[in-house]
């Protein structure tokens, strides 16, 4: 994948992460289909389109833990997820701790 597409797709990861993850939208922003997407983002990156969404969102979501007072909810809601538990329990699984474990350490 030329490296202006696949920044202009991260780019878009970044500015979008409370929204839902869309493997057709982000195949558009890199002009490509899905399939060639795919392969592309995963040769370039390492891991999967979703994989790397999940990981800036986790990135984003131990920001706001450790640098803002919002709550954990709010942390969840703000990088995508409507449920906490689902939250939490992507969390926990990306980051090995839960989030109020993570903002109490």
């Amino acid at each position: 994948m030329q490296v202006y597409k696949l920044r202009k797709v991260t780019d878009a990861m970044s500015a979008h992460l409370s929204a839902e993850f869309s493997l057709a939208t982000l195949a558009r922003v890199a002009e490509l289909s899905e399939y060639h997407f795919s392969r592309l983002f995963k040769r370039a990156t390492g891991l999967s389109p979703s994989q790397y969404f999940i990981r800036l969102r986790m990135a984003r979501a131990r920001h706001l833990l450790l640098e803002t007072r919002l709550s954990v909810i709010d942390v969840g809601l703000a990088v995508g997820y409507s449920s906490p538990s689902h939250f939490s329990q992507i969390f926990r699984r990306e980051v090995g701790v839960t989030p109020s474990e993570f903002r109490g350490s």
